[in-house]
């Protein structure tokens, strides 16, 4: 069995490492092998343990999460589900480094790894796909195997060449900062998410503590995007003093998709992680559910080709049974608690209450729907009521009505540094100021 895997990421590099192991001749493609990949990088324990990453590759171990409201109430919460575990902790990496460990196991399970471009392919009448790619220096070749997997992205190549309509996306925009031993301190194992206006109108921004730096960044819609860079200020000025003294290391950009696709499969080719919209839509996480598509995909394609009966399409299916309520539920809590800022104070008060925390770490630290029981609507029940009342005879002014004001000369300039991921910028909008 051949197979040709696009985007020596965390997914297809679990897809290609999966599919070695049981004897399959694996080619993994990655355009650029010193390409560090944008992304806050909290993952679960569960991704680590599942899929044998070694301890290394956690840079801090997260015990503490923060909210904080448009008019700057804070909710504080400790990382741990219904019941105390020793992994009640969320796990940051930067992906330069988990995503080298990631292929470095492919390559260990008999992966044959290439820096190379994925440029089209066709499927002829007996099913097998004509895979064309792009080496450095322009040389270009074709080879033929049984089955694709495109694993490379919100604007995969791969779902391009499937004819596959391009999927909506979110423009995200990261900061990492050195910051001094001292202002590193309160980090060291608390991550801070920030909502309103002035971070973002679509989402929330973050501050995730890494083993020497802080990520900083913030997500909006693609209407938004020319308005990334004054949306990521907006999250240094709410954090204020905690960032001071930082130093800017690197400033970075890349889309999140918005869309998730229910059609996976392609012929003979399937797409995982961000290829196929596999994102959060509350957190915008995506790394856990792509390993998890990687190593469906790799089970799926093994069985087809062990036995013809077995369609490639169950794996549509078997992702869908797996986290299809989970992702619609999650779409639904985005729209709820972050369109407008009596809705996202709203969020924030409810967080307080403890059942929601728990309720919510459960999902989020063992990817399970979590488990409700009526005593849990209840408590949640009255204490929605009391948020609600609060909100409503004592509304919050927000700290601020948009982010800070930067001129429109000075934003494409930055933000295009940002976007050079693929991150659309409407440059007419500045038209004036060039």
């Amino acid at each position: 069995m051949d197979v040709i895997v696009v985007g020596a990421n965390v997914g297809g590099s679990v897809t290609a490492g999966d599919l070695a192991a049981i004897g399959a001749n694996v080619i993994l493609l990655e355009r650029d092998f010193k390409r560090k990949k944008p992304c806050g990088g909290a993952i679960p324990p569960k991704a680590i343990s599942e899929f044998g990453i070694p301890d290394r590759v956690i840079e801090r171990k997260t015990t503490r999460a923060v909210m904080i409201g448009p008019s700057g109430s804070e909710t504080g919460m400790d990382v741990r589900g219904t019941r105390a575990r020793e992994d009640d902790y969320i796990c940051m990496v930067t992906r330069e480094n988990l995503d080298r460990v990631m292929r470095e196991k492919a390559q260990d399970a008999g992966a044959d790894l290439r820096e190379a471009t994925f440029v089209s392919h066709t499927e002829d009448a007996s099913g097998k796909v004509h895979v064309t790619m792009r080496y450095r220096g322009g040389r270009e070749e074709t080879l033929v195997a049984d089955a694709l997997v495109g694993a490379d992205g919100a604007g995969s190549a791969v779902a391009k060449s499937c004819g596959r309509p391009a999927i909506k996306h979110a423009s995200a925009i990261q900061e990492r900062l050195y910051l001094p031993d001292d202002a590193m301190k309160y980090y060291e194992t608390t991550a801070e998410l920030y909502l309103g206006n002035d971070v973002s109108p679509d989402f929330y921004g973050w501050v995730f503590p890494k083993s020497d730096h802080v990520a900083v960044g913030t997500g909006c819609r693609p209407e938004h995007a020319n308005r990334s860079y004054a949306f990521l200020e907006g999250v240094k000025a709410r954090a204020g003093d905690k960032l001071k003294g930082a130093k800017r290391i690197l400033l970075e950009g890349h889309p999140l998709p918005m869309q998730r696709y229910k059609k996976l499969v392609y012929g003979n080719t399937l797409l995982v992680g961000d290829a196929g919209g596999m994102v959060a839509h509350t957190s915008g996480e995506g790394i856990y559910f792509a390993m998890a598509a990687g190593r469906l995909a790799a089970q799926t394609i093994h069985a087809h080709f062990g036995d013809a009966k077995f369609k490639l399409e169950r794996y549509e299916k078997s992702w869908q049974k797996r986290y299809g309520t989970m992702f619609d539920f999650l779409e639904v809590l985005e729209k709820l608690s972050y369109r407008g800022d009596k809705n996202r104070e709203f969020f924030v008060d409810m967080c307080s209450t403890k059942e929601v925390q728990e309720l919510t770490f459960d999902s989020y630290l063992f990817k399970e729907m979590a488990k409700v029981t009526p005593a849990h609507h209840a408590r949640m029940a009255i204490s929605g009521v009391k948020a609600a009342i609060n909100n409503w005879t004592q509304p919050r002014t927000p700290l601020s009505s948009g982010p800070p004001q930067i001129t429109a000369k000075e934003a494409l300039a930055l933000t295009r540094v940002a976007v050079s991921d693929g991150v659309a910028v409407d440059e007419s909008a500045f038209a004036e100021a060039s």
